[in-house]
């Protein structure tokens, strides 16, 4: 036969050329020729039947991509890559099947949640193949091709983050991976996760620039997308960020840049006047034809991506945890994915902020790391602090009025290296004035840089937020006295950015001032400054359930005799070695400000710690929310918590394990270093032996090191347990999770853990099959009241919180519509110190001390108890919740997450 190509008759039946080695027309039946398609016809079933093609999605360059169904797994979709080789020369050819295996072995060795998992490679005659997973979606050509416009700004800058997390992960490895064709076909939008995915990694792709006459090789990349170093054949990680940057391009302006001369990009706000300059200027250097003008690495445009998110749309920088949505589908709280906290740059200092140069000199915990999907990150604990609570941390400040002192921090974590010295402080109350305002710290080794303190509203902390430059404005306006602009101000603020509680109780301060009546003020301690969004948010959600309380016993005049109650707003920022300092803050103020009487928070127990003792001397109690750590019992007359301790949720979650799933014999995974691991890991076994079950093994990993599990788990299965408890963080249990047995004996086996499992992101998409057998505890559902059909009961709570944050019904979901774990317990918090301020002020008392809310609060007893938002609170003598309700979650097989079971007393009893 001849070629079309090059003329060359060929012999009968082969279908490439023996000179140029094109593909041959198809002489069929009927005598006519058709195009020789290379890959697998639909219908073609390959591995003995297991795999059966559907379709071919994409052929070009040395593979071909076809989408089948996997027969063995219940008809799962999978993405076959099959090598199609251009050459003839069987030693070309054996040099791309090299290259072909060496693709899949970097492929399988990949384990990043937005990268399609490798899950099987096979041969077939001459024929070698790739298995991966099928990521259902949209990708953005396709959104383009389909919507005909540019994508919004925040949207195209969300995917964006995701995508720079992924390269980051890539420049990580040994040697660092290029993708080499990032382009809009290449990025499929997750139809579950609403998630970025870069697929098509390339089958054999070389490392130096062959076939130049093709366009599209996967050397060479694709026209339009590809930078100019790889056109010689190089390519490095740069080379990706020039064409991720280019996708960027491409989808803000809707301008092909394959319709156009390579190299060559109009500004983007010449095409779409809505593209921001702060995104311009990152175009501009990612775009740069010299590599070495570019961004330098992944983590530094997305530093810049993070920034812009922040301070143009309130989005985290935190894209990158998998966390369980509470009421819908697996999904991240925020938009986006992959990437742990980025190092945000922080904003001006706050008015009313102390501008001192700091002075080197204190020895804090260890540095702030920025940290990766794919390198687990620290759990978003309340109740663990994890090796934070072995930290035995002694602040001594020595002010003199004017001059700037720092002393080091006296110890680090017991047995490792003395700590070096990481961060400096400027002098804290006593240079403020009555103990309200707020002081620099930084971190020496990253420079970070944030203010911390305690506020009246004249200092703003949370500013990394849509309306963060218009409450700056408002502080200033207040410190200067000017109460009318202040207020403007914030209510400007709060028009544009429902969900800010810290604006909404400055706004309610101003106005029980205003009133002229008598107030108490509680002090919030919590974190609102952060690299790390996770510790962030968890402040908002602090300061949403606080100010629910207050406006609800403002409004309500609840405390009786017109009394009225104020907040302020106490921040410890990124470190809990900080919250002592602050602590020592509050307690200048109360000093000065009688009408102080107690403290909401902290919600980390490690904080917690730091700051117990100090509060205590000075008799302010407190009542915090979220810490849960036994270290916590009894830790002083003046502490008292509404979140259950870890021992209280260990034994019901050994009842839960003995009588729900029936459990005799069980295999029991813990980190023996953690302290969170150890002490719930203790506490479920006690009370599991008491109720006669038996551990079988306990298999002992390290926390953030996961590698070791699957042999582990392995291990623990020789045993033959029917249940597997595992005291841990979800990062780590999604080893666990993909290779669960799925037939033979262990094929239901169940496993349950602690509320570390539900709080925690890293879950890849590979874990999911996985969530059905999950069980885990959390202190606090918002769905409880009608699980336990008591929705007739349920407390206004429920819908003073959507009024709050979401008057003009324009939003839904959390942080609007629908309160989460966190916000919850701050409220009931709130409510139990506005109770006890309640039993305080009784017999027409106007005033009381922080001694006599101690006392009421310790009144509040199983006979005297009140109802919360998330169950009955009666303190013990110790200062926890007696009896306190805990919640079983589980992920139901369509990615929900639902309630399985409430143990312990949720309704009050009197």
């Amino acid at each position: 036969m001849e070629c079309p190509n090059c003329g060359t008759d060929n012999r009968p039946g082969v279908r490439y050329c023996n000179n140029c080695g094109k593909a041959l027309p198809v002489v069929t039946s009927g005598g006519n020729a058709t195009s020789a398609g290379r890959s697998l016809a639909p219908g073609t079933r390959l591995q003995g039947g297991r795999y059966d093609i559907k379709k071919v999605l994409g052929e070009g360059g040395m593979g071909a991509a076809l989408l089948a169904v996997d027969n063995r797994l219940d008809d799962k979709r999978v993405v076959i890559k099959e090598l199609l080789s251009d050459h003839t020369d069987p030693a070309a050819r054996q040099d791309d099947v090299r290259n072909f295996k060496r693709e899949v072995t970097m492929l399988a060795h990949l384990d990043h949640p937005l990268i399609p998992n490798v899950t099987d490679n096979f041969q077939e005659g001459a024929r070698y193949f790739m298995v991966q997973e099928y990521v259902e979606g949209e990708n953005l050509e396709e959104f383009l091709n389909r919507n005909n416009q540019p994508m919004r700004e925040r949207d195209a800058l969300i995917y964006a983050d995701q995508l720079l997390d992924i390269l980051d992960y890539l420049e990580q490895q040994t040697p660092p991976i290029v993708h080499r064709d990032i382009k809009p076909a290449n990025i499929i939008i997750g139809a579950k996760d609403k998630r970025a995915h870069l697929v098509d990694f390339g089958i054999a792709r070389a490392d130096v620039a062959r076939n130049a006459q093709k366009r599209q090789t996967s050397a060479l990349g694709t026209p339009g997308y590809a930078p100019p170093e790889q056109y010689q054949g190089n390519a490095d990680p740069r080379s990706d960020l020039y064409a991720l940057a280019a996708t960027l391009h491409h989808v803000l302006t809707n301008r092909d840049p394959r319709n156009h001369p390579p190299f060559a990009y109009p500004p983007a706000h010449t095409l779409n006047p809505q593209v921001s300059p702060d995104v311009e200027r990152v175009l501009n250097r990612a775009l740069s034809s010299d590599v070495n003008q570019r961004y330098q690495s992944a983590a530094a445009m997305k530093r810049d991506i993070d920034d812009i998110l922040l301070k143009r749309y309130g989005v985290s920088g935190d894209l990158g945890s998998y966390t369980l949505s509470t009421s819908g589908p697996m999904g991240m709280l925020v938009p986006g994915f992959a990437s742990a906290p980025t190092q945000v740059q922080q904003a001006p200092p706050p008015p009313g902020a102390l501008a001192f140069n700091p002075q080197p000199g204190n020895a804090w915990s260890p540095p702030l790391q920025p940290l990766n999907a794919y390198s687990p990150p620290p759990p978003r604990r309340r109740g663990s602090s994890g090796r934070n609570l072995l930290l035995l941390v002694l602040v001594v400040l020595l002010v003199v009025a004017g001059i700037v002192i720092a002393l080091p921090y006296l110890r680090s974590r017991p047995g490792g290296p003395a700590s070096t010295p990481a961060v400096t402080i400027t002098p804290p109350a006593s240079a403020l004035k009555n103990g309200i305002g707020a002081y620099q710290v930084t971190d020496k080794q990253t420079g970070y840089k944030e203010y911390i303190g305690v506020s009246d509203g004249s200092v703003a902390f949370d500013t990394n937020r849509v309306d963060g430059n218009t409450k700056q404005q408002a502080a200033a306006r207040l410190k200067e006295g000017d109460v009318g602009s202040a207020q403007t101000l914030w209510q400007s603020a709060i028009a544009g950015d429902t969900n800010d509680a810290e604006v909404l109780i400055y706004q309610e301060d101003q106005h029980v001032l205003a009133s002229g009546s008598s107030y108490i003020t509680l002090v919030v301690g919590t974190m609102l400054t952060s690299n790390d969004s996770g510790v962030v948010g968890t402040g908002r959600d602090d300061l949403q359930g606080a100010y629910v309380a207050q406006k609800e016993y403002n409004s309500g005049f609840k405390l009786g005799g017109g009394m009225q109650v104020r907040l302020l707003i106490a921040n410890s920022g990124s470190s809990g070695n900080y919250a002592n300092a602050v602590a020592q803050q509050i307690v200048e103020a109360a000093q000065a400000d009688p009408t102080i009487v107690g403290v909401m928070g902290w919600p980390y127990s490690g904080r917690t710690q730091n700051v117990v003792r100090t509060l205590a001397n000075a008799h302010l109690p407190m009542v915090s929310e979220t810490a849960s750590s036994d270290l916590l019992d009894s830790a002083s007359p003046y502490f008292f918590r509404v979140c259950p301790s870890n021992k209280h949720q260990g034994i019901l979650g050994a009842n839960y394990a003995t009588h729900n799933l029936n459990s005799k014999k069980l295999a029991l995974f813990v980190d023996p270093v953690d302290s969170y691991s150890k002490s719930l890991a203790d506490d479920f076994s006690a009370q599991y032996r008491a109720n006669g079950g038996t551990i079988l093994v306990t298999e002992q990993y390290t926390v953030g090191k996961p590698a070791t599990l699957q042999g582990e788990l392995q291990d623990a299965l020789n045993h033959n347990p029917d249940l597997i408890y595992f005291s841990g963080y979800a990062s780590d249990i999604s080893t666990l999770l993909v290779n669960l047995p799925t037939s033979g004996q262990f094929a239901q086996l169940q496993i349950l853990g602690g509320d570390a499992l539900y709080e925690l992101g890293g879950y890849p998409p590979s874990a999911r099959a996985g969530f059905t057998r999950l069980h885990f505890t959390t202190f606090a559902y918002p769905d409880e009241w009608s699980f336990l059909r008591q929705g007739a009961r349920q407390p206004g709570f429920f819908a003073a919180y959507p009024q709050a944050f979401n008057p003009g019904g324009q939003h839904s979901g959390y942080g609007y519509t629908r309160p989460d774990n966190d916000v919850m317990l701050s409220y009931d918090a709130t409510l139990a110190l506005l109770e006890g301020s309640r039993i305080a002020l009784a017999g027409g008392k106007h005033s009381f001390t922080g001694n006599d809310l101690r006392q009421a609060l310790a009144s509040i007893t199983g006979t005297h108890s009140i109802q919360g938002v998330s169950g009955q609170i009666a303190f013990g003598p110790d200062g926890n919740p007696a009896g306190k309700a805990v919640v079983i979650l589980l992920v139901n097989g369509q990615g929900f997450t639902q309630i399985e079971s409430v143990q312990g007393q949720f309704l009050k009893t009197s």
